[in-house]
């Protein structure tokens, strides 16, 4: 199953960037962890994998030169490759690679497991990081109890709504009132939605399953699609059927609010550029929400872009102190400045600056509400079992407890797979 995270990013402009990151080499901002330097070589290169392109690779850029402005004897080299996690495992295991791999938080426990990045709790603490760092961003970066790396910023998708055809005060708190907006709204605008998302998709249904209280699979490699709390959330969503088109998809639900047939969307950050720059929507944004059944707030998944220090680092330390200077409270806003991204940063996250971001600061607050999307392995194993009980649901071949109960038989095959 492919997560959003590939999708194209909206972008700020890079002058504030270069401001505040320039300032930072110069000694206005922290450069290292609460750790020694004195301990650090700063002498060498240090090779980074990953996946970025266009302005937002500019942007990341210039924190490096600020840091290699600091240290002149460190060069830092960008490589991008197509495939990270792929073209990491075949050449780490070679004896070749990188030092740094850059990717989702949801392939950490494979990489850890394969033996092709490694822990650093000796530069990097887990009190390290749940001081510095949000707690689902915190969570992401450590597996079976250790540290892999850290933060580099969140995603989480979010309500967002469309300004000139609800107002704020017209939206839904619970889960019952948005059930209820959507059977309004579509009494009173025939042929047109309240809400959107793609139903079919575990991702974007993660809110409701995590907010009902159940989980896809947990760290020990047991699903968990059949309990009582995953009935409750398949019901719930099922119960939107009479009111949501038949045939669902992201690009039908994102459509349908560009083209104002939806009056609000459950959508993430990558999307914001289409809504407000190609389509011109004044988008206003709530969290989502609360679940009326046990008023715990709907949990979308967390996202978090993570550095981590590959086994073939030739320099650990020093890679240890680039993260924690790419990920300070200076560098991490400045980042949000430049291309919209969602702090890992406690600090930077609740900045003035970042918080008069009406788009960073509202995904930032969904993404406090949310849980990391899980970096166990095993996850692999789910996401065909969910959406295929999804998709039987939503076009009435199953009832949601025969879904769920083929659903858990096909994961638990999967993890099985995984442990031979």
């Amino acid at each position: 199953m492919k997560t959003p995270f590939a999708r194209v990013r909206y972008s700020w402009p890079l002058l504030a960037l270069l401001t505040v990151v320039l300032l930072a080499a110069c000694g206005s901002g922290p450069t290292s962890s609460n750790s020694s330097s004195s301990n650090v070589d700063y002498s060498g290169t240090i090779t980074i994998w990953h996946g970025w392109q266009g302005a937002y690779l500019q942007a990341k850029q210039h924190i490096f030169d600020a840091y290699m402005k600091l240290h002149p004897k460190v060069n830092i080299v960008l490589v991008h490759q197509d495939d990270v996690v792929a073209k990491s495992l075949t050449a780490i295991k070679a004896g070749n690679g990188p030092d740094i791999i850059a990717y989702t938080d949801d392939n950490l426990g494979k990489l850890a497991l394969s033996g092709v990045v490694q822990p650093m709790d000796q530069y990097i603490s887990q009190d390290f990081l749940k001081q510095t760092y949000s707690p689902a961003a915190a969570a992401a970066v450590t597996f079976n109890g250790h540290v892999y790396g850290v933060p580099e910023s969140v995603e989480a998708i979010t309500l967002m709504y469309n300004k000139t055809l609800v107002t704020a005060n017209q939206l839904p708190q619970t889960s019952d009132e948005l059930l209820t907006f959507e059977q309004n709204y579509e009494k009173a605008h025939p042929n047109k939605y309240g809400v959107v998302w793609n139903v079919l998709d575990p991702y974007t249904d993660a809110p409701w399953f995590y907010g009902f209280g159940a989980q896809y699979v947990t760290s020990d490699g047991k699903a968990h699609l059949n309990t009582p709390a995953a009935l409750a959330a398949m019901q719930y969503i099922a119960s939107f059927r009479p009111y949501l088109p038949k045939q669902m998809s992201y690009d039908i639900a994102s459509s349908l609010f560009i083209e104002g047939k939806a009056a609000a969307i459950i959508n993430g950050p990558w999307s914001y550029a289409d809504y407000t720059g190609k389509a011109k929507i004044d988008v206003g944004f709530t969290t989502l929400p609360v679940i009326s059944a046990n008023n715990t707030p709907a949990k979308p998944f967390v996202g978090v872009k993570s550095f981590w220090l590959a086994k073939t680092a030739k320099n650990p330390a020093l890679v240890a102190d680039l993260m924690k200077f790419y990920t300070n409270k200076t560098n991490q806003v400045a980042m949000s400045q430049a291309d919209g991204e969602i702090p890992t940063n406690q600090a930077a996250d609740s900045d003035p600056t970042v918080t008069a971001l009406p788009a960073v600061a509202s995904y930032a607050a969904q993404a406090k509400l949310g849980v990391a999307l899980p970096n166990t392995p095993y996850m692999s194993a789910l996401w065909t079992p969910v959406q295929d009980a999804l998709t039987t649901v939503w076009n009435g071949s199953q009832a949601p407890q025969a879904a769920l109960n083929d659903a858990q038989d096909a994961a638990t095959k999967g993890i099985q797979q995984i442990n031979s």
